[in-house]
């Protein structure tokens, strides 16, 4: 089992400079990496921490080390390590009115898809099956 835990760190190894965006389509793949990801707070369980929606409208749990002791609501951008289908969050950053009002969801979706495609570049997104659809031989006389 120790190897196991080994290969998991060597996968993704410690990097303060980069942590990927995701959105709860693609969070299943960083298991264990760390990641940031976009959500509105839609229920808070004290003890065990609270939900979002993200941007691709779907509700990811977001565990906490300690109880929250304080109201939570609206768009936060949370840090935190991928479990799945949840996220071990280590800071969340609330946004501020200003951002929130004006939150271009839709561009946050196409950046996140765009970084797990980069991470994975035969990875095109959410239809893996028309993955070469548009994709021809070359000519070998060109």
């Amino acid at each position: 089992m120790g190897d196991q835990d080994d290969f998991e760190d060597n996968q993704f190894p410690d990097n303060d400079e980069f942590v990927p965006y995701v959105t709860a389509g693609n969070l299943a793949q960083k298991n264990g990496a760390k990641v940031a990801l976009w959500g509105k707070v839609t229920k808070v369980v004290g003890s065990e921490g609270f939900h979002v929606k993200t941007v691709d409208d779907q509700e990811v749990l977001i565990k906490l080390k300690r109880p929250i002791n304080e109201p939570l609501e609206g768009w936060y951008e949370i840090h935190g390590v991928s479990q799945g289908k949840s996220v071990l969050c280590d800071e969340y950053v609330p946004f501020n009115e200003e951002l929130s009002k004006n939150l271009d969801t839709e561009g946050h979706k196409a950046l996140a898809r765009l970084l797990a495609a980069l991470d994975d570049p035969w990875n095109l997104g959410d239809d893996s099956s028309n993955t070469m659809n548009g994709v021809v031989p070359m000519d070998e006389n060109y």
